[in-house]
C-alpha cells in the first residue's frame, strides 16, 4: 500500500501584504538613500553655510577696520586743513602789511629799497610761536628774511617736497601763476629732517615768494597714537572675537609684525607647514592679493584648519580667520545621528499606519474583484444590477478606492449605454448603405445604354463614369436628336455624394428635355442655365459640354460651359486641345446666353472629353496626374474609342497605385474612321 503525497501548499501574498511590504522596503531604501545622501549633503551644507558665516564676520572686521581707519585719516585731515587755515591767515596778516611798505614805496614816501629793507626787518623780528616761521625769497630761491634767524640768506634750491619736486621753483612758479601754493617738505634747519607744512603767496610787488610754514611732526605723532589706539581696540575686540566655537582670528602686516596675535595654543602656526603643499603659511599667505582673497585648508599634521584670509591695502594687513576642521563637521555629524533616531520612530510609526490603510483599502478592492469578474457574463442589453456593496462604496469613500468604484459604475453603465447606441448605429448604417446602394443603382441605371450601329453610322462612342463615393456628381449622356444627329454631354456637378447626385439627375432631365425643342448647343446650355439658376438656394453649379455630332460628314457643334477643353486626336496621332469657351458653368448666372461653336472631325479622327477627376488623379497624397501627361499619353494611344478608354484607365491605376479616388472621374470619346 503507497502512501499518498501531500502536495504542499503555497500561500500567495496578498495586495495588503504586498502593501506594507512596499512601504517597509520603500521607507527603509528612502531611509538608507536619504541616511547616505544626507550624510554627505547635510555635511557639505553646514560646512558651507559655517565657512559663509566665517566670511561674514571676516568681512565686518575688515568694514570694522576699514572705518577705524577712516576715522582716522579723516581726523588727520581735518587736522591739515585747520592747521592750513591758519597759515593762510597768517599770511594775510604779513602781506598786508607788506603791501603797506610796497604803498609807501609807491607814494615817493620812502625808496622801494628802503621800503624793502624796512619789511625784512619787520619779518625778522615777526613772533609766530615755537613751531611756526616765516620767510620770504625771490626767484633765485635766496631766503631774504625769516621769523628764524638761522634761514636768513640760505638757498633753498637744494630743498626738494613730498613730491620730489625742488621746493623753491615749484612754489615760486606755482604761487606766481596760481596766487598761492601749499607744500610739505623736510625742514632744511633740523638734522632729522622734521617734515613740515607751508603755505605760499606771491607778492607780485616786489617779486617775492612768502611763507608761513609749520611743524607736521605734532599732526604725525597725534595719528601715530590714534593708530596705536586703533590697533589696540581691534587687537581686544579679535581676542573676544570666536569664529564658530573655536576659531580666531588674527591680523599680520606685511613685514611680518603681528598686529593682533592669535591665540597661545596657535602661536606658531604662522610657521607651520602645510602637509599637503610643503609649504609654509605665511608664505602662502604673502600671495593674497588685494582684489581677492585666499581660502584654503591647511594641515599641519597635529590638526586641520579652514583659514580665510583677507588682505586690507590701506594698512598693508592681512586679516586671517581660522576655524578647527572638527568646528565644522561635528554640527552635521551630530545632526546626522538625530535623523537616524527620528527616522528610526517615523519607520515604525509609519509601518502601523501602513498595516491600517491596507486593511481598509484591501476589502473594498476585494469586493471591486469580485463584481469585475462578473462584468463579463452579464448581458448588456438587460437593465443594470449592481450589488448593494459595490453600489455604496463610492458614498462611503470619498478617496481613490470610491473613485475606483465609481469608475467601474460609471463603465458598466457606458457599456449598457454604448452597446445600445452601437446596435442602433449599426441598425441606421444598415439601413443607409442599403439606401445608398439603391441611389448608386438608381444613378448607374440612368446612364445611357450603348448606341446602336444604325445610331452612330459607323463611328464610335463609348463613356465611362467612376464616382469617388457610392453616388457622385460626374455625369454623361448621348442619344439621337429628332434630326438623326447625335448629341452628347458630359458634367461636373459642383460637391460629391449624395446632393450632387441629385443635381446631376436634374441637369441630365433638362438636357434631354431641352433637346427635345432645341437642337443647337448654345440654345440647349442657354436654356438648362436660365432654369438651374432660378431656383438654386445651395448656388450650385455644374460644368457642361454639349455637342450635337453628325457622324456622316464630321460636323460638330459644341458648346463648353466651363468645363476642361476636350482633346483632338487626327489621323497623324497630334493631339490638340478643342479651345473655345461658350461661357461660364451653368447654375451661376441667371441670364448668361450661350454661344455655339463648331469645327469638323476628319476621318481617322478621335475626340476625348473628361472630368477633372482625370487630370486631378493624386499620386501619395500630393502629386497630380495633370493635363501635360494625358496629353503625352493620347500621342501613342489607341484610335477605337472602347480601347482608347481603356488606354487612360490603366495609365491612371498606374499613376494612382494605391492612393483613394479623390474625386468623381469620367471620360467620354468619339472615334471616325
Amino acid at each position: 500500500m503507497f502512501m499518498r503525497r501531500t502536495p504542499r501548499l503555497e500561500l500567495p501574498l496578498s495586495l495588503r501584504g504586498k502593501f506594507l511590504l512596499l512601504i517597509a522596503s520603500t521607507l527603509l531604501l528612502v531611509g538608507i538613500v536619504v541616511m547616505l545622501v544626507t550624510q554627505r549633503d547635510v555635511t557639505n551644507n553646514i560646512i558651507k553655510n559655517e565657512l559663509h558665516a566665517v566670511s561674514n564676520i571676516m568681512d565686518l572686521v575688515v568694514r570694522d577696520t576699514d572705518t577705524r581707519w577712516s576715522t582716522l585719516l579723516d581726523d588727520k585731515i581735518r587736522t591739515i586743513r585747520e592747521s592750513r587755515r591758519q597759515l593762510i591767515q597768517l599770511s594775510a596778516v604779513v602781506i598786508s602789511v607788506l603791501n603797506a611798505y610796497a604803498a609807501q614805496a609807491e607814494r615817493g614816501h620812502v625808496t622801494t629799497g628802503a621800503a624793502k629793507g624796512m619789511a625784512r626787518v619787520w619779518l625778522n623780528h615777526l613772533d609766530l610761536g615755537p613751531r611756526r616761521v616765516a620767510f620770504a625769497y625771490d626767484a633765485e630761491g635766496t631766503v631774504l628774511a625769516s621769523t628764524n634767524p638761522r634761514m636768513i640768506d640760505r638757498d633753498l634750491s637744494g630743498i626738494r617736497d613730498f613730491k620730489g619736486r625742488p621746493l623753491a621753483a615749484a612754489m615760486y612758479e606755482e604761487s606766481r601763476n596760481g596766487g598761492r601754493g601749499f607744500a610739505i617738505y623736510p625742514s632744511p634747519l633740523d638734522e632729522s629732517a622734521q617734515m613740515r607744512h607751508a603755505y605760499f603767496v606771491y607778492f607780485p610787488a616786489w617779486k617775492w615768494v612768502l611763507a608761513i610754514s609749520d611743524s607736521s611732526q605734532a599732526i604725525i605723532d597725534k595719528v601715530a597714537a590714534q593708530k596705536a589706539s586703533m590697533i589696540a581696540a581691534i587687537d581686544r575686540n579679535l581676542s573676544e572675537l570666536r569664529l564658530s566655537r573655536h576659531g580666531f582670528v588674527f591680523v599680520v602686516a606685511d613685514d611680518g609684525t603681528v598686529i593682533a596675535p592669535p591665540p597661545p595654543s596657535a602661536a606658531r602656526l604662522l610657521d607651520s607647514t602645510d602637509v599637503e603643499s610643503g609649504r609654509v603659511l605665511h608664505t602662502m599667505l604673502a600671495e593674497i592679493s588685494s582684489t581677492r582673497g585666499l581660502t584654503l585648508r591647511f594641515t599641519n599634521g597635529e590638526s586641520a584648519w579652514q583659514i580665510d584670509a583677507l588682505r586690507y591695502k590701506p594698512l598693508h594687513w592681512t586679516i586671517i580667520g581660522v576655524v578647527p576642521e572638527p568646528d565644522l563637521t561635528d554640527p552635521a555629524q551630530n545632526l546626522v545621528r538625530r535623523q537616524a533616531l527620528i527616522f528610526a520612530a517615523t519607520l515604525l510609526a509609519g509601518l502601523m499606519l501602513a498595516w491600517v490603510v491596507a486593511v481598509r483599502i484591501a476589502r473594498p478592492l476585494a469586493q471591486l474583484s469580485n463584481y469585475a469578474r462578473q462584468l463579463p457574463n452579464q448581458d448588456l442589453t438587460e437593465p443594470i444590477r449592481v450589488p448593494p456593496s459595490v453600489a455604496c462604496l463610492p458614498r462611503r469613500r470619498r478617496d481613490e478606492v470610491g473613485q475606483l468604484a465609481e469608475s467601474f459604475l460609471f463603465m458598466n453603465e457606458q457599456l449598457h449605454h454604448n452597446v445600445r447606441a452601437l446596435m442602433a448605429q449599426i441598425s441606421n448604417r444598415e439601413r443607409l448603405e442599403s439606401e445608398l446602394s439603391i441611389a448608386r443603382s438608381i444613378q448607374l441605371g440612368l446612364l445611357p445604354q450603348p448606341l446602336s450601329d444604325a445610331a452612330t453610322r459607323g463611328s464610335q462612342l463609348r463613356a465611362v463614369m467612376y464616382p469617388a463615393r457610392e453616388v457622385g456628381g460626374d455625369f454623361y449622356d448621348y442619344f439621337v436628336l429628332a434630326d438623326g444627329r447625335l448629341c452628347f454631354a458630359i458634367g461636373d456637378v459642383s460637391g460629391k455624394g449624395v446632393p450632387a447626385a441629385l443635381f446631376m439627375a436634374i441637369v441630365r432631365t433638362l438636357i434631354r428635355s431641352v433637346a427635345e425643342e432645341e437642337h443647337d448647343p448654345g440654345a440647349i446650355a442657354t436654356k438648362v442655365n436660365h432654369r438651374l439658376a432660378e431656383n438654386n438656394p445651395k448656388l450650385m453649379f455644374v460644368t457642361l459640354l454639349i455637342g450635337v455630332f453628325t457622324p456622316e460628314t464630321g460636323a460638330l457643334a459644341w458648346v463648353n460651359a466651363g468645363h476642361p477643353p476636350p482633346l483632338l486626336i487626327d489621323e497623324r496621332g497630334e493631339v490638340r486641345l478643342l479651345q473655345g469657351s461658350s461661357g461660364a458653368a451653368c447654375g451661376v448666372l441667371d441670364n448668361e446666353a450661350y454661344s455655339t461653336l463648331s469645327t469638323t472631325l476628319p476621318n481617322g479622327t478621335s475626340l476625348v472629353a473628361f472630368t477633372d477627376g482625370v487630370t486631378e488623379a493624386i499620386h501619395g497624397g500630393c502629386a497630380q496626374y495633370g493635363l501635360p501627361r494625358l496629353v503625352a499619353l493620347m500621342q501613342g494611344a489607341p484610335r477605337a474609342a472602347a480601347e482608347l478608354i481603356e488606354h487612360i484607365l490603366h495609365d491612371l491605376r498606374e499613376f494612382a497605385a494605391d492612393s483613394e479616388q479623390s474625386d468623381d472621374l469620367t471620360i467620354i470619346a468619339i472615334h471616325r474612321p
